[in-house]
């Protein structure tokens, strides 16, 4: 049997597809919400909290509660890697970046096999739009591999001007592994995406020619405003041995 909040949930997204509220209006007070529905200020919020793991429904800190533009999503895309496709910044995103020196943590040290305690870049990256954080992401360049400074110019949300650093300093970047999962965001995730659908993670490591891994990222997507592509291309000469 469906609980009370599942059941408000199911009469708002009726209410919304039936155009009560158009994209980017504002929902009514949620202490008006309740008293409509005769319920608990924690189970409208559950209700809510339902339609925004739906991506129907987005809430900003001090605003309220608004219904979401359809299509409104972020893409992480997986040829920008290519060499005749440059990393370019999502248009509609601000990205700001945050430079320094760490220890590797355990975590971070087996991305990247190095030593726990061995010293590393890290550059955060954050993407915003609107008032949506839509991707934080964490890259990792041990300092044996290259002493890396700022990235200069148009910031890619994924952290790709660690490339253009890398090359700048010698080093190539050959072959790239991704793995992605997804599982349910961690309290501090549930804040700064504020929501609580569940979060695309992106574990990527970039080796050079000998193997070696020059650089280790952890991506962080909120599920509700993400999508990613992952293309898969064959050389030339490749496609001609084959027939």
């Amino acid at each position: 049997m469906a609980g009370r909040y599942q059941t408000i949930a199911e009469d708002l997204r009726q209410l919304i597809a039936a155009g009560n509220w158009r994209a980017g209006e504002k929902l009514p007070p949620e202490t008006e919400l309740a008293s409509l529905y005769r319920a608990s200020l924690p189970t409208l919020r559950g209700a809510l909290d339902l339609l925004q793991a739906e991506g129907l429904v987005e809430k900003f800190q001090g605003r309220g509660n608004f219904v979401r533009r359809p299509g409104d999503r972020t893409v992480y895309d997986s040829a920008r890697h290519t060499s005749d496709r440059p990393p370019t910044p999502g248009s509609a995103l601000r990205v700001s970046v945050e430079v320094r020196r760490v220890k590797a943590s355990g975590d971070v040290a087996t991305l990247l096999q190095v030593r726990a305690g061995s010293l590393l870049t890290e550059q955060e990256y954050v993407s915003i739009a609107g008032a949506s954080v839509r991707s934080v992401a964490r890259l990792y360049v041990p300092l044996k591999v290259a002493k890396l400074g700022r990235p200069e110019g148009a910031l890619s949300p994924w952290g790709d001007n660690v490339r253009e650093l890398l090359t700048a300093a010698g080093v190539h970047v050959a072959s790239t592994v991704e793995r992605v999962t997804s599982r349910l965001p961690s309290a501090e995730e549930r804040e700064v995406f504020r929501s609580p659908a569940p979060v695309l993670a992106v574990e990527r490591t970039s080796m050079d020619v000998t193997g070696q891994v020059v650089e280790g990222a952890f991506l962080f997507l909120p599920g509700d405003r993400a999508e990613a592509v992952f293309t898969t291309r064959k050389r030339v000469e490749e496609l001609e041995q084959a027939g």
